[in-house]
This record gives C-alpha cells, sequence and structure tokens, in this order.
C-alpha cells in the first residue's frame, strides 16, 4: 500500500496546497477549529526547516495528498506540561495529514516511516505527540508504530473542548 506515493521535503511552493491538506483533513473529522490560527503552517521554511526539523509532502499524479513534519521540542512548548525529563534530542511530530480522498492507503505510514528515518539520521533519540482522541486513525498509526500513550487531558480552545492524548516514542535507548 502506498506504492505510488512519491514522498519529498516541503518547498515554499506547496505553502497554499499544505493549509488547504490540513484544512480538508480536520474537516473531514469535525476537529477543525476556526478560530485558531495555524502559523506553523504559514511559515513551514522557518518553524520546522531553519529550525532542526522536517516537513515532507507526499505527492500522487502531482497532488500533494499527505504531510506531516517534526520540530526540535523547545523548552516553552505545552506538551511538556504533560511530559518531563525528556532529552534535549526530543522532537514533536506535529501536522500528520492525508487528503480524505486519499486516506486508507498507507500514506500516513509513508510519510512517518520517512520522518522518523530522517529523525534518526539526525540523532533524535525521542519522539512526541498529540492527538485529539477522537482521531481513531491517527493513534491507531500511532500505536502501530511503537509509540506509548502517557497522558489524556480535555481541554478548551476557543469554546471547544476536546480530549487530547499524548504520546512518546524512544528512538533510542
Amino acid at each position: 500500500m502506498g506504492d505510488n506515493l512519491s514522498v519529498r521535503r516541503f518547498r515554499p511552493a506547496d505553502a497554499s496546497r499544505v493549509r488547504n491538506l490540513h484544512e480538508a483533513a480536520m474537516r473531514d473529522i469535525g476537529a477543525y477549529l476556526e478560530d485558531v490560527p495555524d502559523d506553523d503552517l504559514e511559515n513551514v521554511t522557518e518553524t520546522f526547516l531553519e529550525r532542526n526539523g522536517e516537513f515532507l509532502v507526499g505527492e500522487v499524479d502531482g497532488q500533494i495528498v499527505a504531510m506531516g513534519g517534526y520540530q526540535l521540542l523547545e523548552s516553552d512548548h505545552y506538551i511538556t506540561n504533560f511530559l518531563s525529563e525528556l532529552p534535549e534530542t526530543t522532537i514533536v511530530l506535529t501536522r500528520m495529514r492525508v487528503d480524505p480522498a486519499h486516506q486508507r492507503q498507507g500514506y500516513g505510514s509513508r510519510i512517518y516511516t520517512a520522518l522518523e528515518k530522517r529523525a534518526r539520521e539526525c540523532g533524535y533519540t525521542t519522539i512526541v505527540l498529540d492527538t485529539m482522541a477522537s482521531q481513531a486513525a491517527a493513534r491507531g498509526l500511532y500505536e502501530t508504530n511503537g509509540f506509548e500513550k502517557v497522558c489524556r487531558e480535555q481541554l478548551e480552545v476557543s469554546d471547544d473542548s476536546f480530549e487530547m492524548l499524548v504520546y512518546r516514542k524512544q528512538l533510542a535507548e
């Protein structure tokens, strides 16, 4: 599965399609937050690529249908409220999305596998992430790839309430 997906690094010309893919994927599962800015997606090069991170897109027939990235965990990142004593070689996996019309074809797994490979090559040792409890497909992807659920929190964002799950995976002992 996922054989016809071509995975590559984000390019500035991808910006509009990446933002549209994010919105379409999140709306499809009822998780799009209308009034919450997506500053990282407005500035992928600066937020991810210029700061020791990575952002990949997956294309089928020249169209971006999957994406995902990681950033180096900074001490003020909100996820540190839930996890303590993380090594300096920890990254945050984020923005894993697959176009609703292309789901269930292994594309999310292909993006994740490529991101983990790059993270290992860069010497990162731990991956953390959060996802909404309602995102069953995302939870399945992470759990299948060895992530451990470490916390469950109820959050309020822009008058919306949702249950967030935090996961962690050790890449190195």
